[in-house]
């Protein structure tokens, strides 16, 4: 063997142990990094609401799933639809994987519908998963005038908002489709939305999630306190056969596209996402973290104590999805923004006068 064969021999060895020793010591490392620590899980919205219990629930179970097991606290974020807490896994939190935040579902869809509020890429983010695939649906409440779908083609009524669909669903559905529904903003959560409408303030909440009226309001449904007059879902959810779906008011192609765009968001109902690039092991960590706790029983049975439905999504396929979303034709996208556009420039000219 000459010297320079035996050189050529001996560096191929060493980079063939290099290329093995990485591999075995990512698992380690991953382990050593999350021993002793706290995952931050940020809600983006107030506490007691859908999105809160939610978190809450995973955050007792997820990180039992995690190498090194760290312990996981919930805090709260609210504030532009979850904007603020998103803008803040983007822009500001460590990106280590030791914070992840729930956000609204219609985050993905965000830098479409408000480019200029959303500091954010949703297909640069590191997603994790989705805990439920929801219906979203408006609720009245049984004194308001309008009580059905067709009543509010005519009637007023008046719905809270706390951002996120319980604003743009019904804010669009005026737009495109003539429905009167006059928007009260400013709430915090749809936990306050329920107790204004509780007090009078407000009739109804026109873009909350089934999930969430089954598991908020059991005793208003027993007693028909409130009623389910609409559905944004394609077709009526099993549980909802006989309340109709916004859809079916659509009279264009162009009207469907457009509503389509913003009721993408049900296929992700309960998101959680991570800051751009985390390191890849850890990813893979908390993905499967995620996937594991979501077919755990212990965890499913305490799901099961809160009434909340599962029904997982993993990172791959909400990938896939708000890739599609990413897809569609730009005539419809500039005629929602359009419409986003005026009705904030008509708030902010209507809060300068109230001032």
């Amino acid at each position: 063997m000459t010297p320079l064969f035996a050189r050529i021999t001996s560096a191929v060895a060493v980079l063939a142990v290099a290329a093995i020793i990485p591999a075995a010591a990512s698992a380690q490392s991953v382990q050593s990094f999350y021993t002793g620590k706290t995952i931050r899980l940020i809600v983006g919205s107030s506490a007691g609401g859908g999105y809160d219990t939610y978190a809450r629930v995973i955050a007792r179970h997820m990180g039992n799933f995690i190498p090194g097991k760290p312990g996981m606290v919930v805090q709260n974020m609210p504030g532009g639809s979850s904007r603020a807490a998103a803008n803040h896994i983007y822009n500001v939190a460590p990106r280590d994987g030791t914070v992840m935040a729930a956000v609204f579902s219609g985050i993905p869809a965000e830098p479409l519908m408000n480019p200029k509020s959303a500091k954010f890429d949703a297909l640069k983010f590191t997603w994790i998963g989705s805990a439920a695939r929801d219906s979203q649906a408006g609720m009245v409440w049984h004194t308001a005038p309008a009580q059905t779908l067709q009543d509010v083609l005519t009637k007023e009524m008046i719905v809270g908002s706390s951002g996120g669909a319980t604003y743009d669903f019904p804010m669009l559905a005026n737009a495109i489709l003539g429905t009167k529904f006059k928007i009260i903003s400013g709430y915090k959560g749809t936990k306050e939305i329920g107790l204004s409408m509780e007090r009078g303030e407000v009739q109804g909440n026109a873009g909350t999630t089934w999930s969430s009226i089954k598991t908020q309001h059991t005793d208003w449904l027993k007693e028909k306190k409130i009623k389910v007059f609409v559905q944004y879902s394609r077709t009526a959810h099993p549980e909802l056969p006989n309340v109709p779906v916004m859809l079916s008011l659509a009279k264009t192609q162009a009207d469907r596209q457009a509503l389509n765009l913003a009721f993408a968001r049900q296929d992700f109902a309960r998101p959680y996402v991570a800051p751009p690039s985390l390191p890849a092991d850890r990813t893979k960590a908390l993905r499967d973290a995620f996937n594991t706790a979501m077919v755990d029983k212990t965890f499913l049975d305490d799901a099961t104590k809160r009434r909340l439905e599962i029904i997982p999504l993993k990172a791959e396929e909400m990938i896939a999805l708000i890739e599609d979303i990413y897809k569609t034709p730009k005539d419809v996208i500039a005629r929602v923004q359009e419409i986003i556009n005026v009705d904030a420039a008509a708030r902010k000219k209507k809060n300068k006068k109230s001032n």
